[in-house]
């Protein structure tokens, strides 16, 4: 939880999947990074410049955000391969994240083997990644 004031920084800096303040709580946070999951940050020079938290319990993404100013530099990536390694070292055969219909991050998630399986809810849709699907790939593609 040291890292959280930039943690909330960035979160709130980003441009699509965007949160209202308040409705996740410093609580929720803590709990997903310490109770039922982990979470990893990105640092240049000592700043942070992107995380990601992934769940356990729910085999869930909860959170993979760069601030906008470092996007496009392979951050996310990085990030998205170190989360999805540990959660299948738990144990995990399938994860699975939900984002906007109209988000950059349906491209970003596609290019590195997750499938859209239908909506989740209005407008958002759903990812589902499987452990063969994850150890099957080649780093790099």
């Amino acid at each position: 939880m040291a890292d959280g004031p930039e943690i909330w920084r960035i979160r709130y800096a980003v441009t699509e999947n965007t949160l209202t303040p308040g409705v996740i709580s410093d609580e929720d946070v803590r709990a997903s990074l310490e109770d039922t999951g982990r979470g990893w940050v990105s640092v240049v020079d000592d700043t942070i410049t992107g995380f990601a938290i992934g769940l356990v319990p729910d085999a869930n993404i909860w959170g993979l955000f760069i601030d906008p100013p470092w996007q496009g530099r392979g951050h996310g990536g990085l990030l998205h391969d170190v989360m999805v390694d540990w959660l299948f070292e738990q144990g995990l055969q399938q994860l699975w994240l939900a984002t906007s219909t109209t988000s950059r991050a349906r491209a970003f998630y596609e290019a590195r083997g997750w499938r859209e399986v239908g909506p989740d809810g209005e407008r958002q849709v759903r990812y589902e990644l499987t452990r063969a699907q994850w150890h099957g790939r080649v780093r790099g593609d």
